[in-house]
């Protein structure tokens, strides 16, 4: 877990093979190191399905959105999925087409049922 009071961010292993990196406050260009490493500790801990919860998220800035396509290449033998229930930021998501990469869903649970 992070200690920035900026940026906060842990990585959750619900069950086997699946990974949740649970964010919470601004995923911006000084975040951005410390949110790919555990972007790539989620991956490195072996799960193939990882989750990036966005819920607790305000904000999403084009290095966080940057750092998502990086290591949706990182995850390619299994998926990635984001977790945005924030109008404004999906709507950012659409707006750049990164909806269309990514596995988009309003709750954590969605995306945990459908993380099979």
């Amino acid at each position: 877990m992070t200690t920035d009071p900026q940026f906060r961010a842990e990585i959750l292993i619900p069950r086997r093979n699946v990974a949740v990196l649970a964010v919470d406050g601004d995923v911006d260009i000084y975040a951005g190191p410390t949110f790919k490493e555990l972007f790539l500790e989620s991956i490195a801990k072996g799960a193939h399905r990882v989750i990036v919860d966005l819920t607790r998220a305000r904000s999403v800035d084009s290095t966080g959105l940057g750092v998502l396509v990086s290591g949706s290449k990182q995850a390619r033998k299994g998926s990635l999925s984001i977790v945005c229930s924030n109008e404004a930021m999906a709507n950012v998501f659409a707006l750049v087409g990164l909806d269309r990469i990514f596995t988009m869903f309003t709750t954590r649970a969605a995306a945990l049922a459908a993380a099979t």
